[in-house]
């Protein structure tokens, strides 16, 4: 359960089409103070981008983004603040002050998308948020169990909403931004990847497809299915060697350490894999998170670990450990001879069943 949902999808008014190189924003309020402060501020960041003095209720902004974005118009010394999805194009913001509720927005092509999209899914997101916000505090099994179905099940549908939505606007700026606001409900990254393929560059050009892009990257690191990233570190007699030597061949890349018990505990599991298996085209790659070579070296020979090691002795800052995003050992994956992760931490029988389902 995703106790984060919570604030992360976030309440939007409306949003504009990017299609020009820069945006113009005129505001007429009524009742809004004379020399007021306006300001525009990205909503994810709080960073302030714009800023105006009111005139007898007018202001304008003009400037760039990317690709769209939503911000806040805020007012300053105020409380008071209407969020807008806006791109580079010219909008028009037309009401009262004491109402920004009922505050009319003009001349954005996208819109009426927007609507139908909030129309949609806002009632899905608050029947979610709701839902975390009871099972933070329920203690019943049962009941927990029940509220985790229901939840699972909205939690499919708004992703398959969403999904729906990109593909049906994949150059709209507003497709980025939904499946960045849902992006933590997909329990599988390549799921996520294949929806976020679907936006057209405009919207790629946005902060939340960036940001996007960038966690499915790192979500995809080590991941089985991917091809393993290659490395390079020393081995015991201070020779370079890549992960990438060993194509060919199946390898067991064995994140370790001299002082890790765990690790100690689960070489002899793993000396039989090696023993069993180096004549079938199977080897091990061990990759120390020590920083003493002489303890390194000592526990190789005590745990008779014949195969090639290597590490840069620099503990858990070690560049391949910090490469996979590896945050405890043992930790392990198994790689092809096309260089492709087909398994991930594999100990005791379950490494020894693997490699007799692959190499007997």
């Amino acid at each position: 359960m995703r106790k984060w949902f919570i604030g992360l999808l976030l309440p939007i008014f409306g949003m504009a089409q990017t299609g020009v190189d820069s945006y113009k924003l005129t505001g007429n309020l009524k009742n809004l103070p004379n020399n007021a402060n306006v300001f525009l501020v990205n909503a994810i960041d709080g960073k302030t981008i714009n800023t105006a003095v009111a005139k007898n209720g007018q202001f304008a902004f003009t400037g760039k983004l990317g690709g769209g974005a939503l911000l806040r118009l805020s007012f300053g010394g105020t409380k008071n603040a209407l969020e807008l999805f806006i791109g580079n194009e010219d909008i028009n913001l037309a009401g009262d002050y004491t109402n920004l509720a009922g505050v009319q927005l003009a001349g954005s092509a996208v819109h009426q998308q927007y609507q139908q999209f909030q129309t949609t899914f806002n009632p899905e997101k608050d029947r979610l948020n709701n839902l975390v916000r009871v099972l933070q505090g329920e203690a019943n099994p049962v009941r927990r169990d029940s509220m985790i179905g229901e939840y699972n099940k909205i939690r499919a549908k708004v992703i398959t909403e969403v999904g729906n939505y990109v593909r049906n606007y994949p150059a709209s700026p507003v497709s980025a931004f939904a499946l960045y606001a849902i992006s933590p409900l997909f329990d599988n990254v390549l799921e996520l990847e294949t929806v976020y393929n679907s936006l057209q560059p405009l919207p790629l050009r946005t902060m939340y497809a960036q940001m996007l892009g960038k966690s499915i990257t790192d979500g995809k690191i080590g991941m089985v299915g991917t091809e393993a990233l290659d490395f390079t570190q020393n081995d015991t007699n201070n020779k370079p060697v890549k992960l990438s030597s060993f194509r060919g061949k199946y390898v067991l890349v064995d994140f370790w350490a001299s002082w890790c018990r765990p690790c100690r505990m689960e070489n002899p599991n793993v000396v039989t894999a090696y023993n069993t298996f180096k004549d079938k085209n199977f080897t091990v790659l061990g990759v120390s998170l020590d920083e003493d070579k002489n303890n390194w070296l000592q526990a190789i020979k005590a745990d008779g670990l014949t195969w090639i090691h290597v590490s840069d002795l620099k503990y858990w800052n070690n560049a391949a450990a910090q490469l996979y995003r590896i945050t405890g050992i043992p930790a392990n994956m198994l790689v092809d001879p096309q260089g492709k992760i087909i398994a991930r931490d594999l100990r005791g029988e379950d490494l020894q069943q693997k490699l007799k389902q692959l190499l007997q």
